[in-house]
């Protein structure tokens, strides 16, 4: 299906008339939305899932989460829903420990999904330009949105700035 929405792109046609419409995984890969990698991480073999996430230094239950809540981040934004005063499905999951430190984090927030790209970004440089905008923003409409209603506590900064080495 994703083969035949991307025929006019030029990886497709190079490979459709240099290898006879053969294409390797790596070149089909480039082809998912982020919700099919979502869901093809999620169907992979346990062991492969393990492998992956250890990697990142989480659970594989933790990474099949993340990826999901990203998704459903992307889709909103991409298709302007509603993201103020929004309770987000699924929960997004975070380790005992940082729970226990922020208790009063809501995890079905947007603040929450923000707090899994911040912690899936690449490294620091990214995580501190992510965190930088969202406070700017934050500042420039400080007087006309509630940070409640969008699951920011008021230590938000903060709490976003220990990700940076986390």
């Amino acid at each position: 299906k994703d083969k035949g929405y991307y025929k006019d792109s030029l990886i497709v046609k190079h490979h459709r008339d240099k290898y006879d419409d053969k294409m390797p995984l790596w070149v089909m890969v480039e082809l998912l939305s982020f919700s099919d990698i979502s869901k093809l991480y999620s169907c992979m073999y346990y062991s492969e899932q393990n492998n992956i996430a250890g990697a990142l230094g989480i659970s594989s239950e933790t990474l099949i989460n993340h990826l999901h809540c990203l998704s459903v981040l992307r889709n909103k934004c991409a298709h302007a829903a509603r993201l103020y005063n929004t309770k987000f499905h699924p929960a997004a999951r975070f380790n005992p420990q940082f729970l226990r430190s922020h208790s009063t984090l809501k995890n079905d927030t947007l603040f929450a999904y923000i707090l899994i790209l911040i912690k899936r970004l690449p490294d620091n440089r990214f995580k501190k330009s992510f965190i930088n905008e969202i406070y700017t923003v934050i500042e420039e409409y400080k007087n006309d949105i509630s940070l409640s209603r969008i699951g920011f506590p008021m230590n938000y900064f903060d709490i976003l700035n220990k990700q940076i080495n986390a």
